[in-house]
């Protein structure tokens, strides 16, 4: 079943957030979900270990890092529609292997060239792991906390420049909202949250599912055209 990898060379860009929301939302539909927390930090862990009451029903979440991390991939996707993988914020060997198994990497950056420059890196690794692995990761860079107001004329620069290197972008960004960050404080998913939580969790929920609709979409296109290319070589 489909593997959704979540990579970045540096933290702080709302890898873990995304990777969380995503699996919110795969659960609420009805989807069985592992999430895989293949961070030493453990945020996801910690999280699931902190409020197990808040975990949704189909959500699985497992710590496993370094080499138990490409093990807890392969068994879940024997076993779940979804494996959603929270990588370390670096560049390692772990991160490399943990690449290699996705069938569609996710590159979080906000909107500073300091970001742009590290996806840019991470672009450049996923590459490298596609001729190790001798096969095609289909990836998607993502901008995280952006107003969900205004577009800054640096933000639009920064589009522009990662078009121009021919890096592929997803249309929906993770907004900043506070629901995103409630599950870590109290637990709950923002499908749970209330008004007197947060002042429109409605806005959020919107937000992930249109993220999530934009993932499942490019997860089906890249499964037929890879079906495609193996008949052709049939």
């Amino acid at each position: 079943m489909p593997t959704i990898v979540f990579a970045s060379s540096k933290g702080g860009v709302g890898k873990t957030t995304s990777a969380l929301a995503l699996a919110f939302v795969f659960t609420q539909a009805g989807a069985a979900t592992t999430l895989i927390d293949a961070d030493p930090n453990a945020p996801l862990a910690r999280w699931a270990a902190r409020f197990p009451d808040s975990i949704p029903a189909g959500l699985t979440v497992t710590g496993a890092v370094g080499n138990a991390a490409a093990r807890a991939i392969d068994d879940a996707a024997l076993r779940d529609p979804f494996v959603i993988v929270d990588l370390e914020g670096t560049k390692n060997v772990e991160v490399s292997v943990g690449l290699g198994r996705a069938d569609l990497a996710l590159i979080p950056m906000q909107g500073s060239q300091l970001d742009a420059d590290e996806a840019a890196s991470v672009v450049k690794l996923i590459q490298t792991q596609e001729e190790v692995f001798r096969r095609t990761i289909p990836f998607r860079v993502f901008f995280t906390r952006t107003s969900p107001v205004i577009e800054s004329k640096g933000m639009r620069d920064i589009h522009a420049q990662l078009r121009e290197l021919g890096i592929p972008l997803l249309r929906t960004s993770i907004m900043e909202r506070e629901a995103f960050k409630v599950p870590f404080r109290v637990g709950a998913s923002f499908y749970d949250q209330t008004r007197s939580d947060v002042r429109n969790p409605r806005a959020a929920i919107e937000n992930a599912e249109a993220f999530a609709a934009e993932v499942r979409d490019i997860l089906m296109s890249e499964g037929e055209a890879g079906q495609g290319r193996v008949e052709a070589n049939g």
